[in-house]
């Protein structure tokens, strides 16, 4: 009887890998496309869908060159909004940030890290999956930047007490290039 809810959202899948070969936008790689960044280029190695609620959902997408790995972080409202990021250990950040958020259930307003300050300035709850995987799982991310907005920072808290970080910059689709498809 509401077998018609699941075609829905199958079609939906489907529909969101389609692409225009000579028109690919970066919110739709996948796993094994290559894509020229800075002089560079780079392979997806993994894929993330995150449903943000409301219906607003984001990708992200692990891209790797030589011993260098990357989050490309993908969010389309009309424009694309994208992040690069790297991943950070999140005993690298000050002591108190991961005592705070432990005890209070957030981290602090405010983070040094290499030299910088950055301020929190949204808290996300939402759900993350590995492409291809029917199972979401839920986490609770907290967005900071510096103050001129030139440098991220991204808390994400998975569970009790599993944390990961990560320190990026906003990017332009317009700085990517030559999006070779599997």
């Amino acid at each position: 009887m509401f077998n018609w809810f699941n075609k829905k959202k199958k079609d939906e899948d489907e529909n969101r890998y389609k692409y225009d070969p000579t028109n690919v936008r970066l919110n739709q790689l996948r796993i094994g496309s290559f894509i020229d960044y800075d002089f560079r280029t780079w392979q997806v190695t993994a894929s993330y869908e995150y449903d943000w609620g409301n219906d607003h959902f984001a990708d992200e997408f692990q891209i790797q060159e030589g011993k260098d790995t990357f989050f490309l972080y993908v969010e389309e409202d009309g424009d694309l909004y994208c992040t690069l990021n790297r991943s950070i250990k999140i005993h690298d950040l000050p002591e108190d940030v991961l005592d705070t958020a432990l005890q209070k259930g957030t981290p602090p307003m405010r983070i040094q890290f290499e030299g910088e300050t950055y301020y929190r300035q949204a808290e996300n709850i939402g759900y993350q999956r590995a492409n291809g995987q029917t199972e979401w799982t839920e986490l609770v991310s907290w967005a900071y930047a510096t103050k001129d907005e030139k440098k991220l920072m991204t808390i994400e808290q998975w569970g009790e007490e599993e944390f990961t970080a990560s320190v990026g910059v906003e990017v332009n689709e317009y700085e990517f290039s030559n999006i070779i498809m599997p």
